[in-house]
Order: structure tokens, then sequence, then C-alpha cells
């Protein structure tokens, strides 16, 4: 996997999650609830809207604060960005659950609980994972969420777990389906044949199909 050379992307990246920071939600948590709440509030998953459909629904974006807009300036640099092969492809179901949550600056987001499955550098896993879904605009959202991925070689035993948080800004397409990218932060706890992601930097892309299941494909960042 050829490494990604260009440096402005993690200041977009990271700026993009510091912008966001405010909205009061915290990964923490969200990596420690996920398994606890797949046990509550759940609805018919028949029922339960893709963040595809979140949009299309139009919720209540937060109240924006007009006057941020004069004191940002906006530079666009062109850079060439070489990504080679992902590391991590993930292959995400619709969502088994949501929930409405009121946002401190008000409007209101939606969190989802979903699971999926998938493979990094080789190693095949099921994932687990929650995530808010905080309206931006009708088209524009701010994901942010974390997983809890284990590693499923056969054999039935446990062969190595893995948590991670991430943070993301999705569009709706003219297609109707939602495109994204963003970054995730591997936590330190990773064991087994997962240990090797433990404080992973990764930065990737969410490719939503219409049917509300989602592509993840990530690509690990490497300073040098």
């Amino acid at each position: 996997m050829k490494i990604i050379k260009a440096m402005g992307i993690i200041g977009v990246l990271f700026g993009i999650m510091l912008v966001m920071a405010g909205v009061g939600f915290t990964k923490t948590s969200l990596v420690n609830e996920t398994f606890a709440a797949a046990t509550g509030n759940k609805t018919n998953a028949t029922n339960i809207p893709s963040p595809q459909a979140v949009l299309q629904k139009g919720a209540t974006p937060p109240v924006s604060n007009s006057s941020l807009s004069n004191d940002v300036k906006t530079t666009t640099t062109n850079n060439n960005i070489t990504l080679g092969n992902p590391f991590y492809i993930a292959y995400d179901k619709q969502p088994t659950s949501q929930v409405p949550v009121p946002l401190r600056g008000g409007g209101t987001a939606t969190e989802v609980i979903y699971s999926g499955t998938g493979t990094v550098k080789g190693i095949r896993f099921v994932e687990t994972g929650r995530a808010l879904i905080i309206p931006i605009s009708r088209t524009i959202v701010d994901i942010d969420g974390g997983l809890v991925i284990k590693a499923n070689d056969g054999g039935g035993k446990d062969n190595g777990n893995a948590t991670l948080s991430f943070r993301e800004i999705g569009t709706m397409t003219a297609a109707g389906t939602l495109q994204g990218s963003g970054a995730a932060i591997f936590n330190s706890n990773a064991t087994g044949k997962l240990s090797f992601l433990s404080n992973t930097v990764a930065i990737f892309t969410d490719n939503g199909n219409k049917d509300g299941t989602n592509i993840i494909k990530a690509w690990e960042w490497k300073y040098r």
C-alpha cells in the first residue's frame, strides 16, 4: 500500500473534527456503549431509515450562527494525492435501530446502530457500530460514531478485538445516495490478531447505496 504523501489533507480532516466538536457528542461513551445499546431503544428494522432517508425526510439541522461565516476565509489548494489499495474495507448493512436526539444548539439528530463485515490487512472481521447523524443542511450531514470490530477467521474462538472512533462529512448526491469521507482513530486496546490496529490513524471514504447499505474503504495515515 502506498503511503499518502499530501500533507494538506490532514489539516482538512482534523479541521472538520475541530469545527464539529461543539455538538456535545462523547466519542468515548459511544464506543463503550455500543453493545449495551443493542439491547434497548430498538425499532422494527424494516421501518428504520438509512442515513440517506434521514436527509431526504428533511431532519432539522441545528441553528447556525451566520456571523461565523463572515470570519471564515476559505483557501483552496490543489494537491496530488496518491491512494494505494485500502487496508480496511467494510460492508455495512442498513441500521437496526434509530433514536431522535435533540441537540443543545437546536435541531434534531438521529442516533443509529448498525453492523457489517469486512477485512483489514486480509483479516476478516464482524463489526457493530453506533453513529450520530447530524444534519447540517438538507444535503449535508456530520456523522460522529464508533465501532467495535472482532476478528472472525473461523474456528468459533475470539481472535482479537479493536475499537475506533470516527468523524465523517456526508453529502446526498443527485442519485439519492450518501457519499462521504472522514478520519478514524483506533484506540490503544486492540487485542489478538487485531493488536496491530492500536493507535492507528486512517482516512476513509463512505459510498452509500440506494438500499441503505454502505461500503467503507480506509487508508492508513502514516507521517514521516
